[in-house]
């Protein structure tokens, strides 16, 4: 069985938007800025342990696997910088798993560092305009380990990060945690099953009113271009055009809160689906099963109570 991870993410608005607005695949016409773009990406080293990392309280990249190893990835995260200034990031550490059972304490012996890089995309080429530099680094050369037997260690700080765009995104939202959480919960749900229906109808038409207003945010954030407009609503019509695809039912999830409380979503809690989205589906590609799954972040903007999809 294979996974893939697939960023669709919805907005439950159901405002007319294919007439009044461009197309999905137009939306590049839409960015502003593109002679100032610059991509900001994390490089994540961890080992020994398992991990999540958060950018201004959104996850960025989680890991919850055996505790063998070192995990080694280069994460984008311009669509969780809404302005310039001070970025906030958050590493937390926790014991790895051990024949899918999880270990009682953190080892001695890990390792953590994470360097920020901005880039510049100029055509087919990349151009560094901010080499690397280091956040934080645990471990080795760094900072020594001193959390050894504990269930779980904590790293926080900041970083500048100077963009051209200033986004409202979910910054003005209202938060969530003051929401009575069992009608929230209930209104989670119901935005997760109009997805499943959508994707089951079919229904093309439907599914561009529903995810326009994140895609224009995604289109500005990304400084996406003719071709990354039309990949993302490729990737769309896969869910709608797939005759193997099949949703999967909502189970073993949490209701969980980021960016301060203004994103609520719907997450996995067994192993090793641990911080996955909820929302799934299998489909058949060359014999193989692959699972795919679905990040449905949702916010309410002030003086409305609607949940829409923002990220």
């Amino acid at each position: 069985m294979r996974k893939i991870l697939l960023c669709l993410l919805m907005s439950s608005s159901l405002l007319s938007c294919a007439q009044n607005n461009p197309a999905i695949p137009d939306l590049y016409k839409e960015v502003k800025f593109k002679n100032k773009n610059i991509h900001y990406r994390l490089g994540i080293q961890v080992a020994a342990c398992n991990f999540s990392l958060f950018i201004n309280d959104v996850p960025v990249v989680r890991n919850f696997e055996e505790a063998s190893g070192t995990f080694n990835t280069s994460a984008p995260v311009n669509d969780l910088i809404l302005k310039s200034g001070k970025q906030h990031f958050k590493l937390i550490l926790y014991p790895g798993f051990k024949n899918g059972l999880p270990l009682p304490a953190l080892a001695e012996n890990i390792l953590a560092k994470i360097t920020v890089e901005g880039l510049k995309y100029e055509g087919e080429g990349v151009k560094t305009l901010i080499d690397p530099f280091t956040i934080l680094e645990i471990g080795g050369e760094g900072k020594k380990f001193t959390e050894k037997g504990k269930t779980t260690a904590v790293y926080e700080g900041t970083f500048e990060a100077k963009v051209p765009y200033d986004l409202t995104a979910w910054s003005g939202s209202k938060d969530l945690r003051k929401e009575d959480p069992a009608t929230l919960e209930k209104e989670v749900l119901a935005f997760y099953q109009q997805y499943i229906s959508i994707v089951k109808e079919k229904d093309e038409k439907a599914l561009a009113r529903l995810v326009y207003e994140k895609e224009k945010y995604y289109a500005q954030a990304l400084f996406l271009g003719q071709d990354g407009s039309q990949a993302q609503w490729d990737a769309y019509l896969d869910l709608t055009r797939n005759s193997t695809l099949v949703m999967m039912p909502l189970e073993k999830y949490k209701m969980n809160f980021y960016a301060n409380g203004r994103l609520v979503t719907l997450e996995r809690i067994d192993y090793p689906n641990i911080g996955e989205p909820a929302l799934r589906s299998e489909s058949q590609e060359n014999g193989r099963t692959v699972v795919g799954f679905y990040f449905c972040q949702l916010h309410k903007r002030e003086g409305s109570n609607q949940l829409e999809l923002i990220h």
